[in-house]
């Protein structure tokens, strides 16, 4: 599944939230907005939140060029989110 547009052209329209499963957590991909920056360059902001072991991260907004950059940008936040849910600070940084 194709969560942004491949080529300019081509336009998608997916109603919110879009789930899925990334290194063992759950991703919710509850928005995602085009944008044109100064240069013409085609972006995307895109809003997500991550659940792993039962806790839910807070909502984070990304600015991506394209899928493979979105993935790769997640992998490493969730990294992050699974070490703070890990070492029992979740309370300060999580949801739920």
């Amino acid at each position: 599944m194709s969560i942004i547009s491949r080529t300019p052209t081509e336009e998608r329209v997916l109603l919110p939230p879009v789930t899925m499963e990334l290194d063992g957590c759950t991703v919710y991909i509850l928005n995602v907005i085009p944008v044109t920056d100064l240069y013409g360059n085609r972006r995307y902001l895109v809003s997500v939140q991550a659940e792993c072991y039962g806790k839910v991260s807070k909502q984070a907004c990304f600015d991506v060029r394209n899928e493979t950059e979105l993935i790769n940008v997640l992998r490493k936040e969730l990294v992050l989110f699974k070490s703070i849910v890990l070492s029992g600070a979740h309370d300060v940084y999580a949801r739920g």
